[in-house]
């Protein structure tokens, strides 16, 4: 599932490595406002790659700000450096995968309340829609 290219070398690379894992997601996609990297939306799992520029004390508050705010709305967060996706992305896929049988055992998938269609909800609806309406079409 996904919308939007990525943007740099190591939030290609572990995209790629998701998609190997079949593990569901969506890059680049905006939730309150904000964009994100990765967002996991099984799992309302967001996953931020961050590269050398946000180790500045700035960057740093606006990150933490950033984190706050999806936390907020009930998304959860996991950040990567770009040295970890590139120097351990066995522990970087490790991590995501603990996080989504920690979500599965505590909820069942879906089981979140609906709180109305977030844009990405609509994205992702029209696209798992695709592959039906094709088969609908090539069927007649």
């Amino acid at each position: 599932m996904r919308f939007q290219p990525s943007k740099t070398g190591a939030q290609r690379l572990l995209a790629e490595k998701l998609r190997d894992e079949k593990i569901g997601f969506l890059e680049n996609q905006w939730l309150e406002g904000m964009e994100v990297d990765l967002f996991l939306p099984d799992y309302y799992l967001v996953i931020e790659i961050d590269g050398f520029y946000h180790l500045s004390a700035g960057q740093q508050a606006r990150d933490l700000q950033k984190d706050r705010r999806l936390e907020a709305a009930g998304y959860h967060v996991v950040r990567f450096t770009n040295s970890q996706v590139y120097q351990d992305i066995k522990g970087c896929l490790r991590q995501i995968k603990a996080f989504i049988e920690g979500h599965d055992r505590q909820l069942k998938r879906g089981a979140r309340p609906d709180e109305g269609q977030a844009p990405w909800q609509s994205q992702l609806a029209a696209y798992k829609k695709k592959p039906d309406q094709e088969e609908v079409k090539s069927e007649e």
